[in-house]
């Protein structure tokens, strides 16, 4: 049997491809891009008609055709693997429905190679706006949630051990700040998605008299891609979106790594409902949070899609070549996907997130968290040296904890006693003043002026990042709104072509 898609080909395509590479493709990838195929089949037949590369019936039936398919959907187009791909698949229902002479006409002037470049950019910015969508709404929860729990102290750790008195608004500050930036990024990534290759052909354009900067308009493109050969080769801007999302499943993974520790039975100091766990099959007592460790599995599976990409693509040849622009991203918008409805997660998890301040404040003042702070009291307060003040805090922390006093319970005699023994002489400090100095809520809101948990310093940071949240969305909202417009004009004068003689 001869090849459906080529006079060249003299046989089929053998049945084991057929049943094992292009079958499994045709039916994974044609549901996902039948409305992308429509809407590219609208700018490029606007454009051929406009620039008399197709006279106005042949436009006309081309359109009325094109509409028949969209409206019937996935379902009326049957997929047959012997054509290869989805748009031979695609291509055939035009043909089947307009007739051999115009149905055939719909492909002038542009290669698979252009038209998968330009479908592949349509649905990355798709996918890229729900993601900065999806992003805005966790920073938005971070922020309220930042602002209810600025007062709640806790303890702040490095290396997993007490190292200084914070609050639960301010940590959740701190994520809001990653989480900007890997807006930022995202958000750069995307001015690159935004380029129509649509009419760069198979690799070096067309000699028909296309008009790129009408479908790049009617396509809502912000910018028209400048080397032919470029356009088809390069899927970058897919590598480097789900580079972002790496980073940004990052962010989320570590908090919830946080929470995850916060919430165990030994720490206790953040609880969740039970609408956010699981449980047990064998053991009754069990909530487990299996939430956050999904959360936290994001970050390997979404890096392991990009590391697909990146290695897919590397020494590929720079033009169209499927293993570096199709099955190199294989697992790219499964990825994209993930990325999208784990932010929903996250959102419910910082949303839902309840910390314990009791039990906070109770660590705070147990673990030696002040025990900085204690030092600079005395560098202040008695004139030591940084180095001499450290030395003898900690002396006298090892006494405490020797005697099983918390840190709460340091007052001027034990420090007086320490630093006779080690300096030869007492310190002599105010009794009130070490009360203050061992208090993690007078520390914590002592630290002004350095990006610290103080009122002060939050305030500052809240004002400065619900800014730049809300200029962030206006520019999402405004890249929106330019493609809505563009879908728009485009339906409108498409819908006009094929009710047209």
């Amino acid at each position: 049997m001869s090849s459906k898609v080529s006079g060249l080909l003299a046989e089929t395509t053998s049945p084991i491809i057929q049943e094992h590479l292009v079958g499994p493709s045709l039916r994974r990838e044609f549901p996902a891009v039948l409305s992308i195929m429509t809407a590219i089949n609208e700018a490029h037949i606007l454009m051929l008609a406009g620039q008399g590369i197709i006279d106005g019936p042949t436009a006309a039936a081309l359109a009325r055709t094109v509409i028949r398919i969209e409206a019937e959907g996935p379902g009326s187009v049957p997929l047959d693997p012997a054509r290869e791909d989805t748009y031979f698949n695609y291509e055939a229902r035009i043909i089947e429905l307009a007739g051999g002479d115009i149905g055939g006409r719909s492909h002038i002037a542009r290669s698979r190679n252009d038209l998968k470049a330009t479908q592949d950019r349509l649905r990355a910015r798709t996918l890229a706006l729900a993601l900065l969508d999806g992003l805005a709404g966790l920073r938005r929860t971070l922020l309220a949630r930042a602002a209810l729990h600025a007062d709640v102290v806790m303890p702040g750790y490095t290396h997993l051990q007490p190292a200084q008195p914070v609050t639960f608004g301010w940590y959740l500050l701190g994520i809001a700040h990653a989480m900007e930036r890997d807006h930022r990024r995202l958000a750069e990534c995307y001015a690159r998605i935004d380029v129509n290759p649509l009419g760069t052909g198979a690799v070096a354009g067309t000699s028909f008299p296309v008009d790129r900067a009408l479908t790049a308009r009617l396509l809502g493109f912000a910018a028209v891609s400048g080397h032919a050969q470029d356009a088809v080769a390069s899927r970058d801007f897919l590598v480097e979106l789900l580079g972002g999302c790496a980073m940004l499943a990052n962010s989320w993974g570590r908090m919830a790594q946080d929470f995850f520790v916060m919430s165990s039975y030994e720490f206790g100091t953040l609880h969740f409902p039970d609408s956010v766990a699981g449980t047990s099959s064998m053991m009754p007592q069990k909530k487990n949070l299996v939430v956050l460790e999904s959360l936290k599995a994001r970050a390997a599976t979404i890096l392991g899609a990009q590391v697909a990409a990146f290695v897919g693509v590397k020494g590929t040849n720079f033009t169209n070549v499927v293993d570096g622009v199709r099955d190199a991203f294989r697992w790219a918008w499964e990825a994209l996907d993930d990325t999208i409805h784990a932010l929903a997660i996250a959102e419910l998890v910082v949303a839902t997130a309840e910390p314990a301040p009791a039990r906070m404040l109770e660590l705070a003042r147990a673990n030696f968290s002040t025990a900085t702070d204690l030092a600079d009291g005395l560098v202040r307060q008695a004139g030591l040296s940084f180095r001499e003040a450290h030395h003898l805090v900690g002396a006298i922390v090892r006494t405490a904890m020797a005697r099983g006093l918390t840190a709460d319970r340091i007052d001027s005699a034990l420090i007086d006693e320490e630093s006779l023994r080690m300096l030869g002489r007492p310190i002599e400090l105010a009794p009130e003043l070490v009360a203050r100095i061992v208090d993690p809520v007078a520390v914590a809101e002592e630290r002004r002026g350095s990006g610290g948990p103080s009122k002060a310093d939050m305030a500052g940071m809240q004002a400065a990042l619900g800014a730049r949240l809300a200029s962030d969305q206006a520019e999402v909202d405004g890249w929106r709104s330019a493609i809505a417009a563009a879908d728009t004009e485009r339906r409108r004068r498409f819908q006009a072509l094929a009710a047209s003689a």
